[in-house]
């Protein structure tokens, strides 16, 4: 079998009063290169770099052991691109899972002239896609997520988390 490497992101909820502790501890692992506290549904998300499946595993299972992590739910992405862009920590992150009604395919080559766009990729389980993205401002990530979203075809349902102060690791 063919040893391939895919990108994993893990989304979090965290212990009232424990997120600060969590993500220092998180930012001592190597394996993850973006913590980001988030708006949403979870507390924070973050993405491991690729690897393998096993590896992740590992990851994920050092992930659930940190003090204060209440619940994980882990993404592989399988098709998908990154364009090129470096991710800055300067700069908010939205970070968007989609549902799509049509072919994944069609709505992933729509998001490829997104502004901002740093990476979008297939997901089995809940969602279909999670899309990775950057503007000057988190109003511009609001914005962009009311206006252009909806124009483009095949979604069924958008959900963006949204990171003030993400933390991004070489």
């Amino acid at each position: 079998m063919q040893n391939q490497n895919f990108p994993a992101y893990v989304f979090a909820t965290v212990n009232p009063g424990h997120a600060k502790n969590v993500v220092e501890e998180l930012k001592k692992n190597e394996n993850i290169d973006l913590v980001a506290p988030v708006t949403g549904r979870f507390d924070l998300a973050l993405r491991i770099k690729q690897t393998t499946p096993e590896q992740i595993y590992q990851v994920v299972r050092w992930i659930r052991q940190v003090p204060g992590i209440q619940m994980t739910q882990t993404l592989f992405g399988f098709n998908g691109f990154r364009n090129g862009l470096a991710l800055q920590s300067h700069m908010p992150l939205g970070i968007s899972l989609f549902n799509v009604t049509s072919p994944i395919e069609t709505v992933i080559n729509q998001l490829k002239s997104f502004p901002g766009l740093i990476e979008a990729w297939t997901v089995p389980g809940q969602f279909d896609i999670v899309a990775l993205w950057q503007a000057k401002t988190a109003d511009e990530i609001a914005k962009a997520t009311f206006e252009k979203f909806p124009t483009l075809q095949g979604i069924a349902k958008s959900e963006t988390l949204l990171a003030y102060a993400p933390i991004f690791k070489a």
